[in-house]
């Protein structure tokens, strides 16, 4: 029988070294990333905004379309998923059910955050954080509602932006860690500084984003296991490159009018897409039922 991931995820986290969790938004993605050879996955809510519905991280999608999505990622990879699921979508009663229908998936661990509706990126600007004790009984709500007792438990903070103050944020930290997380999340700190003091300060392991282009200094993986952090992700990262092959694809299409011979420069082969997808284990499933002759 496979251990479930929320025990494989914290199987993990009793293990020296950091994990590193690439972002994901789709599932062929989600295939990918394990496929090179990653241990976990973040799902990223303003990456499932940006590419499923061409929407900023404003708070724009529900809570049932998210939960579609993430199912189709969870079905495409055996690694456990750390799941953005914003502020919960609402109150702690709204936390309730949405922690209710993501734990039966078996993802792995929930990020829940303490912006103020409506929430948006960590990297974005006018970040309005809720009261602590709001808060803390959305955690609550959290851990008891979860259907898998091994849930790993994210609180995230965006004390930072919000009241331009790091000793808030530790505070609210260590608050949420008594009121059932996990992990702390302390979103967008400003300096080498502040990412040193954040794993020392807070009293269960630091889980930390970093943004191309955002506030957090771009320290490597090495770097930020030695300051104390327990995970890392790249919350964009992967659907910021797709774009990017995607349109300098588009470009050679328009000013050259050919996509011959641009296997491996523009694009992965086409045998290397048919394995991703699974091609030939559904080829031998049609000849199996009787679907297409041998």
């Amino acid at each position: 029988m496979k251990m479930k991931k929320s025990l494989a995820l914290r199987a993990m986290m009793a293990k020296p070294g950091i994990i590193v969790a690439p972002g994901v938004t789709t599932a062929l993605f989600a295939r990918l990333i394990e496929d090179t050879g990653f241990s976990a996955q973040f799902v990223t809510g303003a990456g499932l905004a940006n590419i499923h519905f061409g929407l900023p991280d404003y708070n724009l999608v529900t809570m049932t379309e998210n939960l579609e999505l993430v199912k189709r990622i969870n079905d495409n990879t055996t690694l456990p998923l750390i799941v953005d699921i914003d502020n919960g979508y609402g109150s702690a009663l709204n936390v309730y059910r949405t922690v209710r229908e993501f734990s039966r998936l078996d993802v792995g661990a929930l990020v829940l955050e303490d912006q103020q509706s409506p929430k948006r990126c960590g990297h974005f600007e006018d970040q309005v954080v809720i009261p602590i004790e709001e808060m803390c009984q959305k955690l609550r709500a959290a851990r008891e509602a979860s259907v898998d007792p091994d849930l790993v438990l994210v609180a995230r903070t965006d004390a930072i932006a919000a009241t331009g103050s790091l000793d808030e944020a530790i505070r609210r930290g260590n608050a949420y860690a008594e009121a059932g997380a996990d992990i702390v999340f302390v979103e967008a700190p400003r300096s080498e500084e502040q990412l040193a003091r954040i794993p020392k300060e807070l009293k269960v392991p630091a889980l930390v984003n970093l943004v191309e282009g955002g506030n957090t200094p771009l320290l490597t993986n090495t770097q930020l296991e030695e300051l104390g952090f327990k995970i890392v992700i790249y919350a964009n990262a992967t659907m910021k490159a797709a774009l990017k092959g995607m349109k300098d694809l588009l470009v050679h299409l328009r000013e050259d009018g050919t996509t011959k011979d641009d296997d491996f420069q523009y694009m992965i082969p086409s045998p290397e897409r048919h394995r991703l997808t699974g091609k030939d284990f559904y080829k031998d499933l049609q000849m199996r039922y009787g679907v297409t002759k041998k």
